[in-house]
């Protein structure tokens, strides 16, 4: 009774799985397709985003190869005659499946160390040129243009404290603001007895100027290369290990599948009737 009342059950869900998992396998395999277009292998750039998106869809054929072999097998055990046409063209099916699985195992296995060097390789170039640009902006500090520039706001400040110091209204209602800072009403007031305190402080501030802008740019160029040796660990354990497990799914479905389809001739001879 058990087995008439799954019978009118079973193939249609059979064929529901197996649908489904064909459907998955071919939207993968047109993902993959796509991927490549624009083909450019020798750009590196192009090799880890591939490698990461076929990583990230890896899993999408490992479960359409599963619905497949669960749709199979469904049918194995409702249907008592399997040797039609319906049931053979499933096992070519089934049949390819396997063999992709196979390739897509050693794909993955292939990716894996492809992906963890390629992004090395582009870690270690933007780090590199994080330090290109860092060199290339410390330098400027030591160049005629920054010096013109430093000097520039030197003589401007010089100017307006001159005037300050020359004007006794001006001097006192600065000495009197509260807005104005408590160094700058220092060195009007040293300014005043001492012409060179004024230059002091204007050497001081300058050599303080390059000081910060040097330390802004070392934070800087820290900053980013700790960025990218981020970015780039993130990407090796997550994409590597990854890989390293689809690819040790798709060996295991394979050989799995290959060894279930190697003693399926073996099934009919014990269930075949006795000769007389």
């Amino acid at each position: 009774m058990k087995a008439t009342t799954s019978r009118p059950l079973s193939p249609p869900a059979a064929l529901i799985l197996k649908l489904i998992g064909v459907i998955c396998i071919l939207s993968f395999l047109i993902d993959a397709f796509t991927l490549l277009i624009p083909f450019n292998p020798t750009d590196r750039g192009w090799q880890i985003n591939l490698t990461t998106q076929l990583v990230e869809r890896g899993i999408i054929p490992l479960v359409g190869m599963a619905f497949l072999f669960a749709g199979t097998w469904i049918d194995s055990v409702a249907v008592a005659d399997t040797s039609g046409k319906g049931g053979s063209v499933w096992q070519i099916v089934k049949l390819i499946a396997l063999v992709l699985s196979g390739i897509l195992g050693l794909l993955y296995l292939l990716i894996a160390p492809l992906h963890v060097n390629n992004v090395r390789l582009q870690s270690n170039a933007a780090i590199a040129e994080v330090q290109k640009q860092a060199k290339q902006a410390e330098s400027q500090l030591t160049s005629d243009a920054f010096k013109n520039q430093v000097e520039q706001r030197r003589t401007q400040i010089r100017t307006q404290i001159g005037e300050l110091l020359k004007d006794e209204q001006r001097y006192n209602q600065a000495i009197q603001n509260q807005q104005v800072p408590q160094q700058i009403k220092d060195i009007l007031q040293q300014s005043k007895s001492n012409p060179q305190a004024l230059d002091e402080f204007l050497n001081q501030q300058a050599k303080s100027f390059s000081n910060q802008t040097l330390s802004q740019i070392r934070e800087r160029q820290q900053q980013l290369e700790n960025q990218a040796k981020t970015a780039a660990f993130k990407s090796q354990f997550q994409i590597g290990l990854s890989s390293v497990l689809l690819a040790l799914g798709f060996f295991l479905t394979a050989g799995t599948g290959l060894r279930g389809l190697v003693s399926l001739p073996s099934a009919p001879r014990k269930n075949s009737p006795p000769k007389r």
